[in-house]
């Protein structure tokens, strides 16, 4: 039901949507687009935070099946151990990611109407 490209979508925008936040946030005349943007980036972070609790029950490492020989020569690699963890743990990073940028956005929305 959440493919992977559209979550990616997803995240980077909520992710970088932020700059345009701040930007329009200061800008009186943009205050239509402003309402518009944030609501897109809302619901953009609530499909994050949903994907992230169905991955949650369905989520299956990639690395599962790796040797500890295998997965010691990724994490010996630059910075491999921290890509590692950011993969086995990718579903409660997603779910806490939405669930905090809904609420930055909700609270954006409510402090400008």
């Amino acid at each position: 039901m959440f493919s992977a490209n559209i979550l990616t979508i997803t995240v980077l925008s909520s992710l970088f949507g932020i700059y345009l936040v701040e930007y329009l946030e200061s800008k009186i005349s943009y205050h239509q687009i402003f309402k518009i943007i944030v609501l897109i980036l809302l619901l953009f972070s609530i499909y994050n935070f949903f994907g992230g609790l169905s991955m949650i029950f369905d989520w299956q490492d990639p690395l599962a099946n790796a040797t500890p020989e295998q997965r010691g020569r990724a994490m010996a690699r630059r910075r491999g151990g921290f890509v590692l963890l950011i993969i086995e743990y990718w579903p409660y990073i997603l779910t806490i990611f939405g669930a905090v940028w809904s609420f930055i956005y909700y609270s954006a929305f409510k402090k400008r109407s």
